[in-house]
């Protein structure tokens, strides 16, 4: 009845093909692809042409899937997006540029839908660890939303990809003929801003209710000043900042329950190479895991001095220029850096910050790969049992260390986390698996709270929440074989109770509009369940 409605009798086989039969094709052509970046485009071009098909492939398969629609092959699609965007068809998103200033809202009134609930939007200039990429950055965009759906359970037609495009100052990008962004440098100071605001108010006059506005991949110089004005007032966050700090969080607690690593939090001290927003968003989340202490907790300068930073000048402390510290980097310039550090006769900043502060977890977000170097990585196993090494940049090729050599380098004591995927390292008989921090693992559980809570607001205790959540669900399996983050394969499963917890906080601060519900009604609301 329903061909007969659609005009399609006889221009489909009579038999009905189900949809496991359907998904297990998919997979095979999928897996036909000979590179990661051909398997990007197949499954771009299955998301315009079957999107269910497309999510049904993507959710039985997640962990397979994962690693060709975020990092780390999405940082080479969006360097590659001009030539790849025949294969991903109009409409997948929204762009605004610059030149639209005035008009805002009436560009995003073309978009097909008022009942958009979660928006993710780039202004290109910093995709993952590559630089500026224009509105070649809408590859991100795209790719998160993605997630919101296939891991979180929002449904893609409620998801909005957006790139805001104020110009490119890459110029091998700027210049190339098949780039689709406006040819010309960044705009900066006022009009940018102006044109954020304009951006920001229209968002909410033409999508009701008000969408979730998620911030992703904005430079240092905008990342945390635009989500300081704006949180009080939008429900919005940066996932740079704060989704990465969750992740983090939930890995360091979780790595708290393994033997021969001091179970409290306040044993431990923290050494960031790159100050960028990343290592500044994790360094406050640890800061208010700390002052959550009820017994009793520490001030906040206290608290904030168990995280010190390595940035391009070297040490962050209080003694250094003032014009080489920032306003968000200001709270972590200590008074009174060690001693030990000025008479370290190493060439290495890095090296002589770890002899001197003797840090239980060393956490790289500096985009420098090998910045780990093997000696830093034998000087933090012979200060701890366990060392905790997190090399936490994205892509791959931005890792401050790989899983081999953190684990070579301490004999296999080290407890190692990445942002980017790395495969099981045999060493000594035994098999240690890598914890990679994917935001992933927090982002669309968030994201799914917020929009199911109807929450107006996002506070800094909601990410603090979703880590806890995160970090109470690896079993002692996982940690035993070096994993500090449960199973990907579970991600919906995660997102269910990530969800239910920022739900939770939500309700409790006054700002959902619906009472919380449980795990079990959260995974029924679920796209795909």
């Amino acid at each position: 009845s329903d061909r007969s409605a659609l005009a399609l009798s006889g221009l489909l086989p009579p038999v009905p093909e189900p949809t496991a039969t359907q998904t297990a094709r998919a997979l095979r052509l999928l897996r036909a692809r000979p590179t990661p970046l051909e398997k990007y485009v197949y499954l771009m071009t299955l998301l315009g042409t079957d999107v269910h098909l497309f999510y049904r492939l993507v959710t039985e398969n997640v962990v397979e899937c994962m690693p060709l629609i975020y990092t780390p092959v999405v940082g080479e699609a969006c360097q590659k997006f001009g030539r790849l965007m025949p294969s991903a068809p109009p409409g997948r998103g929204i762009y605004i540029s610059i030149e639209d200033k005035g008009r805002v809202r009436e560009v995003l009134e073309n978009w097909h839908t008022k009942d958009v609930r979660v928006i993710v939007v780039t202004d290109g200039e910093r995709i993952l660890g590559l630089g500026d990429l224009g509105v070649w950055g809408m590859g991100i965009s795209v790719g998160k939303l993605l997630l919101y759906s296939a891991c979180g359970g929002v449904h893609p037609n409620n998801c909005l990809p957006i790139t805001l495009d104020v110009g490119c100052n890459t110029p091998s990008i700027r210049d190339d003929p098949e780039y689709g962004g406006l040819r010309r440098a960044r705009v900066r100071g006022a009009e940018y801003d102006d044109f954020i605001d304009e951006f920001m108010l229209a968002t909410r006059t033409v999508f009701s209710p008000a969408p979730l506005v998620q911030f992703e991949d904005f430079a240092n110089a905008n990342a945390a000043r635009l989500l300081s004005k704006y949180r009080d007032d939008f429900c919005t966050f940066n996932d740079d900042i704060q989704g990465t700090a969750a992740v983090a969080l939930a890995g360091i607690l979780a790595a708290l329950n393994l033997p021969n690593i001091p179970s409290n939090l306040a044993d431990h001290t923290f050494l960031f190479h790159g100050a960028g927003s990343a290592g500044i968003g994790i360094a406050n989340l640890i800061t208010a895991s700390l002052l959550s202490n009820p017994s009793p907790p520490p001030s906040p300068e206290a608290a904030r001095r168990h995280c010190w930073f390595l940035d391009s000048k070297g040490l962050l402390h209080a003694s250094r220029p003032s014009r080489t510290i920032t306003h968000e980097k200001a709270p972590y310039a200590h008074a009174d850096p060690p001693a030990a550090l000025e008479n370290d006769p190493s060439s290495d900043p890095l090296l002589a910050a770890v002899r001197a502060l003797r840090p239980t977890v060393l956490i790289g977000v500096s985009t420098v790969p090998g910045s780990f170097s093997a000696e830093i990585i034998a000087t933090m196993a012979e200060i701890n049992e366990r060392p905790v090494i997190c090399a936490l940049s994205n892509p791959t090729s931005k890792a401050e260390c790989t899983a081999e050599a953190a684990y070579r380098g301490t004999a296999g004591r080290a407890v190692f986390v990445s942002g980017s995927p790395f495969e099981p390292v045999t060493l000594n008989g035994r098999t240690h698996v890598t914890g990679q921090g994917n935001n992933a693992y927090c982002f669309p559980g968030i994201g799914l709270g917020v929009i199911l809570s109807g929450a107006t607001t996002i506070s800094e205790r909601v990410f603090l929440e979703a880590a806890r959540a995160l970090a109470g669900m690896t079993s002692p399996a996982a940690l035993e074989r070096g994993g500090v983050y449960p199973p990907l394969a579970e991600i919906r499963e995660i997102s269910a109770e990530i969800a239910a917890a920022v739900w939770r906080q939500a309700e409790k601060e006054g700002v959902a509009k619906r009472p919380a519900k449980g795990v079990e009604e959260i995974r029924e609301l679920m796209y795909g369940r």
